[in-house]
């Protein structure tokens, strides 16, 4: 089995936890609906770019050896890992992601 990670900026409309709150918005129906249509709207423009050349830095960029896929959504990103690596990765991945100011959010 396999799981996901999203990282993701938030967009203007989201960008406080009062905005959030008034919206009622939690990670998880950020990600449900991510998986359903490929986007939502508190996810706003992220630094994808610069987050791929720091994971490509700590896990290096043979993609062949990493143990994990990255996928590229334009204003987010996707990586998709084996369960054998979950407790490992997902803090390392998350922690990079936060330097770039990305929330990170399993699905």
């Amino acid at each position: 089995m396999t799981g996901n990670l999203l990282l993701w900026r938030w967009s203007p409309e989201y960008d406080t936890p009062a905005k959030r709150k008034k919206k009622a918005v939690k990670f998880g129906d950020i990600t449900s609906q991510f998986a359903a249509s490929g986007d939502h709207p508190a996810i706003g423009n992220g630094t994808i770019a610069t987050f791929r050349e720091a994971l490509d830095q700590e896990f290096g960029e043979d993609e062949d050896n990493r143990p994990f896929v990255f996928y590229d959504h334009g204003k987010s990103a996707v990586i998709n890992y084996p369960n054998a690596v979950r407790f490992e990765l997902v803090p390392r991945i998350a922690g990079i992601g936060r330097r770039f100011g990305l929330n990170a959010s399993e699905f």
